[in-house]
C-alpha cells in the first residue's frame, strides 16, 4: 500500500463584502428585521440596552474588534497568516451568534450562518 507524501493545498479566491456586493442586499436585509425584531419586543430591547451599558461587555467589544482588525489586515501571504483570518472570521461569526442567543432570537443565527457562508465563504 503506497502513502502520498505531498503536501496538500487549496486554493481560495479572496473574496471579500468589496469584491461580493451582492451580500449587502440580505445582509441589510438581515440586519434590519433583527432590528425590527428587536426594539418591537420590550423585553429584547431591555437585555440590548444592559449588553449595551456593561462596561465588561463594551470592553471586550473594543477587543475583539482591535484584534479583528488588526488578524485581517494582515498582507496575505503563507498558509499560517491564511488560517488566521479564516479563524478570525469564524469567531466573529461565533461572536455575534453568542449575541444573538443572548437577546433570545432563535432563527437569527440560521440566517446569519446561511447568509456569510454562501456569500463570503472562501
Amino acid at each position: 500500500m503506497s502513502q502520498y507524501k505531498g503536501k496538500l493545498t487549496t486554493k481560495h479566491v479572496e473574496q471579500s463584502i468589496s469584491t461580493q456586493p451582492n451580500v449587502a442586499i440580505p445582509l441589510v436585509s438581515f440586519i434590519g428585521i433583527t432590528a425590527l425584531i428587536v426594539f418591537r419586543d420590550e423585553e429584547k430591547k431591555k437585555l440590548l440596552i444592559k449588553l449595551i451599558t456593561n462596561k465588561l461587555f463594551m470592553g471586550s467589544l473594543v477587543i475583539i474588534i482591535a484584534f479583528s482588525i488588526y488578524q485581517l489586515r494582515q498582507p496575505p501571504g503563507d498558509d499560517e497568516t491564511e488560517r488566521r483570518k479564516r479563524a478570525t472570521r469564524e469567531a466573529i461569526l461565533g461572536f455575534v451568534i453568542a449575541v444573538l442567543a443572548y437577546l433570545d432570537l432563535k432563527a437569527a443565527p440560521f440566517f446569519i450562518i446561511w447568509i456569510v457562508s454562501y456569500y463570503l465563504d472562501k
